[in-house]
């Protein structure tokens, strides 16, 4: 600055200088600052060159105070650096006690799906009631679908720092192969899944998984009664915008104005739940037959806020 402009400003990059220092380097590297650049302007800068003299007499108190005033800037950097310091350790300390709040939750969450859904698995085994067994393994894979959620929105929670972002290849993943191993035990009866790789916020991710979850069972109640093979088809995949979930079979299809659940027309538990879902998910489901096979399917917006059923 002194040899564009000499004498224009002797102290004026010592402010930021001590400024910069103190903040990055605490105290002791703003009074290095302070001490070095003052007294290198006050020798090299101010008249007379190369010694503490004052030509003008009254650059002695000048001197002093653009000292002072430095030395105040330096004190009250440190003091704002503390202060930022001990915000970070207190911020440090809450996210510390909330990930342990977390895993806490979490543990209690899984094993209360899991002594719920044992139980259903019990006494499923244990009855020989068709339509109860049946009854049970719905009741089983609902649940297993909040478990899943749950389980989902916890690892995207963890590996995504706090992203609440659900990866749904892995998640839909899950579900169906369970519900497949319930629902289908007999191996003529295949069920096949393909999934763009994709994530979702979770509340929209959870709704999807159990829209998932009410259509694969609605096939497994009506769409092979009376038949010993068949294939359920299901995709899921989104371009940017929107995202679409299809659920179809090859199966018995539905006539116009059914009263089964999870159809046309339906009242039924299914059917309401499946229309539940799928406005909580925030898209719209359309139904279509053939008579040789149903296809749903489920259609919204990726970043359209969930409108959220009264």
């Amino acid at each position: 600055m002194d040899s564009v402009a000499h004498a224009a400003g002797p102290f004026s990059l010592i402010y930021p200088a001590i400024l910069i220092a103190t903040l990055f380097g605490r105290w002791q590297a703003g009074l290095v600052a302070w001490l070095t650049s003052f007294l290198y302007a006050w020798y090299f800068v101010l008249p007379v060159q190369g010694a503490f003299a004052f030509e003008v007499p009254g650059d002695g108190a000048r001197t002093v105070v653009n000292g002072l005033a430095a030395l105040v800037i330096a004190v009250f950097a440190e003091i704002f650096r503390r202060a930022v310091r001990e915000a970070v350790g207190q911020r440090d300390k809450e996210i510390e006690a909330r990930g342990l709040l977390l895993r806490e939750i979490d543990h209690r969450m899984r094993n209360n799906f899991s002594i719920v859904e044992s139980f259903l698995n019990i006494q499923l085994r244990s009855t020989d009631n068709e339509e109860a067994r049946r009854a049970l393994g719905i009741a089983a894979g609902r649940m297993h679908s909040f478990a899943a959620a749950h389980q989902s929105l916890y690892r995207s929670y963890r590996e995504a720092e706090e992203t609440s972002l659900i990866d749904m290849r892995g998640y839909l993943a899950d579900i169906t192969a369970h519900l497949a191993q319930a629902l289908f035990p007999r191996e003529e009866v295949k069920v096949r899944l393909e999934v763009h790789d994709t994530q979702l916020p979770s509340d929209k991710a959870a709704a999807i998984g159990l829209v998932l979850n009410e259509l694969i069972t609605n096939a497994a109640k009506h769409a092979f009664d009376g038949r010993d093979d068949g294939e359920v088809a299901i995709s899921f995949d989104e371009d940017g915008e929107s995202w679409r979930l299809t659920v179809a079979d090859n199966g018995n299809g539905f006539a116009d104005g059914p009263d089964n659940d999870g159809k046309p027309g339906a009242t039924g538990l299914g059917s309401n739940l499946v229309d539940a879902f799928a406005q909580k998910a925030g898209g719209v489901i359309s139904r279509e037959s053939n008579g040789a096979g149903a296809r749903f399917i489920v259609t919204g917006h990726i970043h359209e806020p969930p409108d959220v059923p009264q």
